[in-house]
């Protein structure tokens, strides 16, 4: 008799996925046995699992941005606005009067990008965060098996990212800009997980929930990881208190005001998308993740002339590189993808730019 192996797996009882492949040549060996059990899905598509859900993922920003009304033109003299293209669909966070939701008219110019919608007169200064927004379908796909929701569809059919083409980074230094020059006015308290701009509450504009930052310049290491999300922001008198989103491995730690300390706003990445789903409460739900490397393998069907998972359970998935949440183990500047087409589990440059797929529990 096979044994079965179980997998505990924070609570939940799981099983090892068939790879689905039936076309065996290692007679008399293990190669001849299917471990594990056959995948079943079942499609979410009613109630809260129909419709889409608008998501805004920061895209870019700066205090170089001016809106001219006379022409539904919005300008950058950092010329940076190039990889907004027409047709796409923009939130604008940040502006004394201009915040909301506006359609690209013509784009992919770097000074300057025409809008559909009436524009008011406001000239460069304030920080400017234009996000894209995108309109996911709310579709889910319960792994019966593990207990896991997949999200229906990847971002590969969306108008997000560099090209609006669907693709995201994992990490991009190249695509975090600045909310906050550097100076000696932030500090960070442990126990209530919040970063302090002292004398900041005028800078309550720049900073939402969802927001996933990337801070500099403090003396312990840990504050200066990437990729802390914002819980929420708050005017405390004269300063401005920034609740974050912390892992248990690598915490904030206390340290007081003072050196050189900037905060950046991290775009362009498949941890703002999520962040930005979680935000939005994506089919209702606001746990959702990136999946493991394995967790996004396990989809794979081996045996079919392509490696794509289930076409009824996913349809219109990428047969292409798909990001999980796994870091290089001999390289932390490279994570785990999946190329769909043939199967690989790979790695690539964290600053590459593929589709990102997402899960819960």
């Amino acid at each position: 008799m096979t044994p079965t192996l179980v997998v505990t797996n924070g609570g939940r009882r799981s099983l090892p996925q068939k790879t689905m492949q039936t076309t065996m040549y290692h007679i008399g060996d293990n190669g001849d046995e299917e471990y594990g059990i056959e995948p079943s899905y079942t499609v979410l598509s009613t109630g809260q699992y129909s419709g889409i859900t608008n998501v805004d993922v920061p895209h870019y920003a700066s205090n170089t941005i001016a809106f001219v009304s006379s022409t539904k033109k919005i300008t950058d003299s950092a010329n940076l606005l190039a990889s907004v293209k027409t047709g796409d669909t923009i939130r604008i966070r940040g502006s004394l009067s201009n915040d909301g939701v506006y359609t690209i008219a013509t784009g992919n110019v770097a000074g300057e990008v025409v809008t559909t919608e009436s524009l008011v007169d406001e000239s460069a200064g304030r920080y400017i965060t234009i996000c894209k927004r995108v309109s996911p379908s709310n579709n889910c796909v319960l792994d019966n098996k593990s207990g896991k929701m997949y999200r229906r569809y990847t971002t590969n059919t969306e108008k997000i990212g560099l090209l609006s083409t669907g693709l995201l980074s994992w990490y991009d230094v190249g695509t975090c800009y600045t909310l906050h020059p550097a100076a000696a006015d932030l500090k960070i308290t442990s126990t209530t997980k919040t970063l302090t701009i002292v004398g900041g509450a005028g800078e309550v504009g720049r900073y939402n929930v969802g927001y996933v930052l990337d801070l500099t310049g403090f003396t312990n290491a840990s504050n200066n990881i990437p990729g802390y999300a914002i819980v929420s922001v708050t005017v405390n008198g004269a300063d401005l208190d920034i609740v974050l989103k912390t892992g248990t491995t690598n915490p904030l730690v206390t340290e007081s005001a003072g050196g050189s300390r900037s905060i950046t706003l991290v775009c362009q990445s498949i941890y703002t998308y999520v962040a930005a789903m979680n935000t939005a409460s994506h089919a209702g739900y606001t746990d959702w993740r990136i999946p493991s490397d394995m967790e996004l393998a396990v989809l794979r069907d081996i045996e079919a002339p392509n490696a794509l998972p289930n076409a009824t359970a996913f349809p219109s998935f990428p047969a292409s590189y798909v990001w999980s949440s796994t870091t290089h183990p001999p390289n932390i500047s490279n994570a785990m993808s999946v190329y769909f087409y043939y199967g690989n589990v790979s790695y690539n440059v964290k600053t590459s730019v593929f589709c990102g797929a997402f899960l819960r529990g």
